[in-house]
């Protein structure tokens, strides 16, 4: 079952606690806490809404993902470990066995798992706790299955295997760019995909 919610639908409690299986307490829970997160906003007749991102939102996220994950490789350098390394290269297998399966929302959740290990190739608990609370989301809204929203799960593949196998040759300069370099290819995509209002 996809669970996809593009920007501005409506998020009907009911309905989501059908498809999930849960209480409808439990859901206007969850979406009270995504609320706080930013990631759904309130109509002004009440309900929840997936949260629409704007140019604005979406260089923001680049900008602090940026941050965070620059950071993590120059920590790497004394700390990453060949485990993490290892844990690395299976996120990129999971994201490329997912989306040849057409498991979409699973890829995306394996595209936001690589980020994260590579956050905790820092060896830093408190850069990878302001990571989490931060609730960064991937900036490529997903909106469909065509060609070109496919050819961004090659380039997001392709991009990710760049970064460990610099990594593995331990140079760090060279992770670094080709983290900037597919950060700026993901902005450049979304913002192409929508009106970037």
């Amino acid at each position: 079952m996809i669970l996809e919610v593009r920007p501005e639908d409506r998020i009907k409690e009911q309905e989501w606690a059908d498809k999930l299986k849960l209480g409808r307490l439990a859901v206007r829970e969850a979406l009270s806490r995504l609320h706080g997160e930013g990631l759904v906003t309130r109509g002004a007749k009440g309900g929840f809404f997936a949260a629409k991102m704007t140019a604005v939102d979406i260089h923001d996220i680049h900008e602090v993902r940026e941050i965070f994950e620059v950071a993590a490789i120059r920590l790497a350098q004394e700390r990453m470990t060949p485990k993490q390394l290892q844990q690395l290269e299976d996120a990129c297998d999971d994201f490329a066995y997912l989306v040849k399966r057409g498991y979409h929302v699973g890829a995306c959740e394996s595209d936001l798992r690589f980020h994260h290990l590579l956050v905790e190739c820092s060896g830093n608990s408190k850069l990878v706790r302001a990571y989490d609370l931060s609730h960064i989301p991937l900036f490529h809204v997903r909106v469909g299955h065509s060609r070109e929203y496919l050819n961004d799960y090659a380039y997001t593949e392709r991009e990710h295997r760049e970064i460990v196998a610099a990594l593995k040759e331990k140079d760090f300069e060279k992770a670094i760019e080709r983290l900037r370099a597919h950060f700026d290819r993901g902005e450049s995509a979304v913002l192409s995909q929508s009106d970037g209002t």
